[in-house]
């Protein structure tokens, strides 16, 4: 042996096929859990994104009797052509977009919500100023968990028990900050 020479560690081919065995079954299990889960580890927020999103367990706002009138509403869940911007009814600088909604303590608002949209939508009613969580009440259409599919649509109501600014959101994480509120203004 001269002075360069250096030690070769060679397998044989049984231990290779053992270990290629062992990495594929590896990746197959991983992938039978993630799919499997898929809906979880898509949609559900962790603890710690539920914190941080101010989400809560907090039992639901009481119901509220209707003392006033009917205000029907209809919404549309939309997107612009390159997904950037979300809106409802129509893009921003555009009549319609997101309309402001007046009502008065006791009035009962009729959400008639279709996604006109190609993405996943859910609809709800907020005292939050940002974020999706705090919806009020029966006015949930669908949830993040489980969003509506382009064509789908539902109805909600909602009656204010209190003067204030209220919001008509999705509740779909982020898709609020993508322009998807509505501002509604109970005197």
């Amino acid at each position: 042996m001269s002075e360069h020479d250096e030690t070769v560690y060679r397998t044989s081919p049984g231990r290779v096929g053992k270990l290629m065995t062992i990495l594929v079954g590896l990746v197959v299990v991983g992938g039978v859990i993630f799919f499997s889960l898929g809906d979880y580890w898509i949609s559900e927020l962790s603890p710690a994104g539920m914190a941080f999103a101010g989400i809560t367990d907090e039992p639901a706002a009481p119901a509220v009797a209707q003392t006033g009138a009917d205000i029907p509403i209809t919404l549309d869940f939309i997107e612009s052509k390159d997904f950037r911007t979300l809106a409802f009814n129509a893009l921003p600088d555009e009549p319609g977009n997101n309309p402001t909604i007046n009502a008065k303590v006791g009035d009962r608002i009729i959400f008639n919500i279709l996604n006109a949209g190609k993405s996943f939508h859910a609809f709800g009613v907020t005292l939050d100023e940002e974020g999706f969580g705090g919806i009020l009440g029966s006015s949930a259409v669908a949830s993040p968990n489980s969003p509506l599919k382009p064509g789908e649509g539902g109805t909600s109501e909602f009656i204010p028990g209190e003067p204030g600014t209220y919001y008509y959101i999705c509740t779909v994480p982020g898709h609020r900050e993508m322009g998807m509120v509505g501002t509604i203004i109970v005197e």
